[in-house]
């Protein structure tokens, strides 16, 4: 009878109103929450973004009108002197450059070729080749520096360089006859051997 007793105790206990299912939704929904309640922290987070955002946006342009102020301000009168400088700057160029054009070109003596190179850049065609003084007897090493080759250039490429810089350094287009005896002897010695 004391067990039958205990049993109808502890079964009063289930029969109490603190465990029917009522109760049970009460206690699983304190461990989880409802979609509602997800969408609100949701909310809440995207409100608290913009916000951090436009906080942030709002200190860069204050930032940024600080910065602009603190620039000093070019005075228009040293904008003129400036701009009168560069003007008187052009007109002197423009007037070298007409003076330049109206003086006589001189020609060669057969009047139809000119060295192109040297009116552009001012020096002689064969300085890309070779800048120094000349030996009293040339070494392969100079004439090479000479025809813009190789020492050890094939023959052809050898008589290519001899050609262009002879028709370039012509003495009957306004070439000299030194440097086109220098070209042909550079050539020889190049080609000895081969």
């Amino acid at each position: 009878a004391v067990h039958s007793s205990s049993l109808l105790a502890s079964s009063s206990q289930f029969s109490s109103p603190l465990w029917q299912p009522q109760h049970q939704r009460q206690q699983v929904s304190q461990y989880h929450t409802s979609t509602r309640q997800d969408r609100a922290a949701a909310i809440m987070l995207g409100f608290g973004c913009l916000a951090a955002v436009s906080f942030a946006g709002a200190q860069g342009v204050k930032a940024y009108n600080e910065w602009k102020a603190s620039i000093p301000e070019v005075d228009e009168e040293a904008e003129k002197q400036q701009q009168a400088a560069e003007q008187e700057k052009a007109q002197q160029q423009q007037a070298q450059q007409q003076q330049a054009k109206s003086e006589p070109k001189k020609e060669s003596a057969s009047g139809s070729r000119e060295n192109v190179f040297k009116e552009w850049f001012g020096v002689g065609v064969g300085s890309k080749y070779y800048e120094g003084g000349f030996e009293d007897s040339m070494t392969r090493r100079e004439a090479a520096l000479i025809l813009g080759v190789r020492e050890s250039s094939p023959a052809s490429r050898i008589k290519d360089a001899h050609r262009k810089l002879l028709i370039l350094n012509h003495p009957d287009t306004g070439g000299s006859t030194y440097m086109a005896g220098k070209i042909n002897e550079a050539k020889e010695l190049l080609m000895k051997g081969k």
